[in-house]
This record gives C-alpha cells, structure tokens and sequence, in this order.
C-alpha cells in the first residue's frame, strides 16, 4: 500500500501551478507613478515661514554656539539649506534670525589662541538676519581666553538687525568667596565691563540688553553693579531673564531707581570734569 505522500493529489504534488497556468504578460514593465512634488513655493509668505520654523527651530531654541555636538544638534536641521537655491535663502533667514548666537565660546577646547569665535566665521549675510547675542561672564574668571578679544574681525558691525544682548553671570569672581584664589579683586569686573562696552558699541542698533545668572550672583556685588553701570552709560533698557527674576519685587525697583540714579551721577561727573 503506498503512503498518502505519493498520492496524485497531495499538497506537495499541487502546490506549484504548471507552465500552462502561468499567465506570463507580453507587456512592456512599467516604472512605480512617482507623487508629484509639493508647490510648496505657491503657498503664501506666512505659511512658508510657518512650515520652516517647525523644520528649523525647536521649542528649546538652545543658545548656538562652538561645540563638539553640533552636528548632533543642528547638522540635520542646517540640511535644509541645501534642498535648493531659493529654499536655503528662506531657510537660513528664519533659523538665524530665531536663534540666540553665542559672542564668545565657553567649551575650553576651543580656547586656543587661533581658534575664532562663531560669529567671526560667519559670512556677513548670515551676521545681517542674526537679531539676539549672548554673552556668557564668568567661566575661565582667573584666566581670560585668549580669543575674547572685540575686534573688527568679529564682525558685530555686520550684526545690523542685533536689538537684545542677553548676558548670564555664572559666577562674581570679586565675592569674599573667591578671596586667596583671584588675581585682583576687581581683574574680571574691569575685564567684563570693558568687554561689554566694546561690544555695545560696535552693535549698531542693539537696545536691549538682557541679565541673568545663577543663584549664587549677587545683583548688588561688584560685577552686576558694574555691568549695569555700563548698560545705562550705554543708554540701553534693561530686562531681566527667567532664571532669577530680578526686579519683580518692589525692594528691587528700588534698588533700580537708586542704580539709575548713580549712573546718572556719575555721567555728569565725567562731563564736568
């Protein structure tokens, strides 16, 4: 008797269709349809710019500046500027002109004296749509990196549309804290405060400057009161930042009315001299 596997009409002798049963077209081979492209240039100004802000700028907004994980953080978004001609002239006027750009860097391996700042490495169209700076006071206090130095080459001239400079105090090298370890108890304010009126100078239409810093900041130590100096002899407003919320209080206003004043003060004290 033999095995059902040798019957005629098992599956396996079934399962494959014969010559016959192929129905084999003598068509010629058709591409897939590709989708057209999107018109996105047809869409009006304000949706476009909506469309690559969404591509372009994250919720965070992080600060740009010199760093090692840049091309973890903007490379795939700067990619854009390279879908064409126009699409990058678009692209690159929403992201540089809704970020923050750092003036000098704080990432101490790019401290060496030939190694220039962002902003000294970027074209001079990109510098024009740029519209908030910011500077970052107190890392390396003991020791000033060489490559902060405000010069032509930095290109603040070029940073015509620049109205906020926001700066972040991380620490006030001039605090009894820091006695036994400072070069002079008034070597970082006087470098910061320099550094800050070179600055506001060479920013052409700049109005606001923005303060911030750690909690450890005093807002009456001597580098605050010297920034804030600086800021009303620069005749520019004064904001505070989210971190410390100064000058929400009355106290504080106060203290403000009493800054102002002195500034005032010692204005004319330097033009009757």
């Amino acid at each position: 008797m033999s095995s059902s596997s040798d019957s005629p009409e098992s599956p396996s002798a079934t399962s494959l269709p014969s010559l016959e049963q192929l129905h084999i077209s003598d068509a010629p081979l058709r591409p897939p349809t590709l989708p057209k492209p999107f018109p996105f240039f047809l869409l009006p100004p304000e949706l476009r710019s909506r469309i690559l802000s969404l591509l372009l700028c994250p919720n965070s907004r992080p600060t740009v500046d010199l760093s090692d994980v840049n091309h973890l953080t903007s490379t795939s978004r700067l990619n854009y500027f390279l879908v064409s001609k126009r699409f990058g002239s678009e692209a690159y006027h929403i992201f540089y002109s809704s970020h923050t750009f750092r003036i000098f860097q704080i990432d101490s391996r790019f401290y060496g004296k030939r190694t220039l700042p962002l902003l000294a490495r970027l074209p001079v169209h990109y510098l024009n749509v740029i519209t908030s700076l910011e500077l970052r006071l107190g890392v390396a206090w003991s020791k000033p990196p060489k490559p902060w130095v405000v010069n032509e080459g930095l290109g603040l001239e070029d940073c015509q549309n620049v109205r906020t400079l926001k700066i972040f105090v991380e620490v006030d090298p001039s605090s009894p804290v820091f006695k036994g370890y400072r070069l002079e108890h008034d070597f970082y304010t006087d470098f910061c405060g320099v550094i800050l009126r070179q600055i506001m100078e060479r920013l052409p239409v700049l109005e606001t400057v923005e303060y911030d810093a750690y909690p450890s900041v005093d807002r009456n130590g001597a580098l605050m009161t010297r920034l804030i100096d600086e800021t009303m002899k620069g005749k520019k407003r004064i904001v505070w930042g989210r971190e410390r919320n100064w000058g929400d209080s009355l106290d504080d206003k106060l203290e403000m009315a009493r800054e102002r004043a002195r500034a005032k003060a010692n204005a004319q004290g330097g033009n009757g001299s």
